[in-house]
């Protein structure tokens, strides 16, 4: 069998179609979600079957947190949970290796997460220099831009717990030892079960990675506008609510723009609907679980670990589903570590609406050139948008 060769971000795009949302070689391509009640544009099942599997590691690591009273309280779970997304799409083999480079990342990000929320001045700078980077990684694959997102998403949560200093090398400990559990299973399967596979290829080219970012260093590529509007978004959204005084919920606003601003105009409006109404179903079924099982550390574990694998099987299946599932997964754990979801729904759901209206907001300041008068913008060759057409 011919191996298909591997693609650069340099390529034209007419070089790099292929069925499916990545190429032979992993690079990721352009991903939109589906609309209400309609699906993809993954297939439900192998797509829900990953899911399951990458969720083994966090269910492992909830049954000791929480079921054996471990002095973590869930921080290994959430390690796993985020160096899950990484290399999502990908076969177990070259998923181990992005979830293994990813982790400290993550885990670094959730202990600068802790030392950046002491005041507010560092709290929004950390947020818009790393959003910023996170949002840059688009202009090289979605791939990596996932990672990208995944390491953000652990320096909004540890901002958003308001935790001492001291906790800062705990949290690196724990989230990175969640993330490398994920990788070890993944690299588990694969010398198992995905051993045998010829399409092992990570998708990764340190140079043609490079070249893709010197690229894009202009203002005329959406993917750098979007890496300085994420960025600033993002800073926006944990400034607010530490001047609203949202402490225990306000990382919600920051949370909601992470999860749906991408750099086309459009995909964001229609990640902002599904995910209001996903935020909606996910408080309704974690407030209603935390109220009839919340004194079950089995029910919650089980329900929580069906939450993540949901979260990765829908990510690319259904958005309004996954963004219910992940809402689920974070309220229910929360709720475990003292916040109580039904006091909590109203401000999560303010907290939801407040992020998305800064990331409306972000488009109708500054939006991509030909974006602001419905005109399609010619996309650079090489770009996430050229490759999906």
């Amino acid at each position: 069998m011919t191996k298909t060769p591997k693609n650069s971000p340099g390529q034209a795009p007419a070089e790099r179609r292929s069925s499916g949302l990545f190429n032979a070689s992993g690079l990721a391509r352009q991903l939109r979600v589906s609309p209400l009640l309609a699906i993809g544009p993954a297939t439900p099942g192998p797509a829900l079957r990953r899911g399951a599997l990458i969720a083994v590691p966090i269910g492992l690591a909830l049954i000791v947190e929480l079921g054996l009273g471990a002095p973590t309280k869930g921080a290994v779970a959430t390690g796993a949970l985020l160096a899950g997304f990484p290399g999502l799409d990908a076969p177990a083999g070259p998923r181990s290796a992005w979830q293994a480079a990813t982790a400290p990342l993550i885990g670094t990000a959730a202990a600068l997460g802790v030392l950046s929320s002491q005041t507010a001045p560092t709290a929004v700078l950390a947020m818009g220099l790393l959003g910023a980077a996170a949002g840059y990684c688009f202009s090289v694959s979605l791939r990596l831009a996932i990672a990208g997102l995944s390491v953000s998403l652990a320096m909004v949560v540890a901002q958003g717990f308001f935790l001492t200093p001291s906790d800062a090398w705990p949290a690196l400990a724990y989230v990175t030892a969640g993330g490398l559990l994920q990788a070890a299973w993944s690299f588990l399967v694969w010398l198992l079960a995905d051993r045998a596979r010829e399409d092992e290829a990570s998708g990764w080219s340190s140079r043609a990675a490079v070249a893709a970012l010197r690229s894009h260093f202009t203002l005329a590529s959406s993917s750098a506008r979007h890496a300085i509007r994420f960025g600033a978004a993002l800073a926006a959204g944990v400034a607010l609510y530490r001047i609203l005084g949202m402490r225990d919920h306000g990382f919600w606003i920051p949370l909601t723009i992470l999860f749906v601003m991408r750099p086309e105009r459009d995909e964001t409006y229609h990640r902002l609907v599904l995910r209001a109404l996903g935020t909606v179903l996910g408080l309704v079924v974690a407030t209603a679980v935390a109220e009839a099982f919340g004194g079950s550390d089995l029910v919650v574990i089980v329900v929580l670990t069906v939450s993540a694998a949901l979260s990765f099987g829908l990510l690319t299946v259904q958005y309004a589903l996954f963004t219910a599932a992940i809402t689920t997964y974070v309220v229910l754990l929360t709720d475990t570590l003292g916040e109580q979801a039904f006091h909590a729904a109203g401000q999560r759901a303010a907290g939801t609406a407040l992020g998305i209206l800064i990331a409306f907001l972000a488009f109708v300041l500054w939006p991509n050139p030909g974006e602001g008068d419905g005109r399609l913008a010619e996309r650079p060759a090489g770009s996430p948008e050229a490759a999906a057409r």
